[in-house]
């Protein structure tokens, strides 16, 4: 009887070994980039479908973040204004294993335009060089942190209004080539409010020889929104704000000619155009 069971036993178990003999069939996912040939300034996504997660993912040697979206996992990428066109390696990898792909970065073309300005405002006096230099390192300080995300959703305007410089804008003054245009321009009125774009905390408030009176809001793993040439700040250094809330008023204040709002976004260090940002559908 003990042989009887013996036997019984090894007849169920050979099929058990021969199939767990069998090489796993990893799943495979389905990684979907656009747009598929992004120019300098743009956001591309990367949504890989098809894995339960979690997604890690590299482009241009910056960490990429995936985040649930509609059955599938999603990282939002910018590609800095001033990435030269030609062929980047992106890495995405899940499930123990990783995809190499590659991302063509095409050229693209941004108008040129030309103001007039008092001298002063253009060509800077020592003092006003050694101060604009201190606050460059100031700003650039703040660009590689990056903290756990605190945006949610799309992205609204924070001033509607007239766009009277755009994003891109490659700007001679008084006949001197400038870097171009990393914002965007919004005609509006002396102290009409601004309002945050999305979820964050206030990471920058500060007087700025260019930029004035300025905010700039971190909404999480290396997103940040800034607005100036405001004539009221009405938020606090390390406060956190919610999508909608007023955090200034327009105003004149730095290097301006006029009432208006500038605002930029940086993505992962990335100068990208806040119109495509808006654009991004995050629900």
């Amino acid at each position: 009887m003990r042989g009887a069971i013996l036997v019984i036993a090894a007849v169920f178990y050979l099929p058990f070994i021969a199939s767990a003999a069998e090489p796993a069939v990893l799943p495979q996912p389905e990684i979907v980039i656009s747009p598929s040939s992004p120019g300098p300034g743009d956001i591309m996504t990367v949504t890989v479908k098809g894995m339960p997660g979690p997604v890690e993912g590299t482009f241009l040697g910056k960490k990429l973040y995936f985040n649930p979206a509609k059955d599938s996992y999603r990282a939002v990428v910018g590609i800095d204004l001033f990435t030269e066109p030609g062929a980047y390696k992106l890495d995405v990898a899940s499930a123990g294993s990783t995809d190499h792909l590659s991302v063509v970065v095409q050229k693209k073309e941004y108008p040129i335009q030309h103001l007039t300005l008092p001298k002063g405002m253009v060509e800077l006096s020592p003092e006003n060089e050694s101060r604009v230099e201190r606050e460059l390192k100031l700003t650039n300080s703040i660009w590689p942190n990056e903290t756990g995300r605190v945006w949610d959703g799309g992205f609204m305007n924070p001033r509607e209004g007239k766009i009277v410089t755009l994003f891109g804008v490659r700007r001679f003054m008084n006949k001197i080539p400038k870097n171009p245009h990393t914002g965007l321009d919004v005609e509006a009125e002396e102290g009409e409010p601004v309002r945050a774009p999305n979820n964050g905390v206030v990471t920058l408030v500060d007087n700025l020889y260019y930029s004035g009176n300025s905010v700039v809001l971190d909404h999480g793993q290396g997103l940040f929104t800034m607005f100036f040439h405001l004539s009221k700040v009405l938020v606090k250094p390390g406060q956190q704000v919610k999508k909608g809330d007023v955090i200034a008023l327009v105003g004149s204040t730095g290097r301006s000619t006029g009432a208006h709002l500038h605002w930029g976004v940086r993505m992962q260090g990335a100068r990208v155009d806040p119109q495509e940002l808006i654009k991004l559908d995050l629900d």
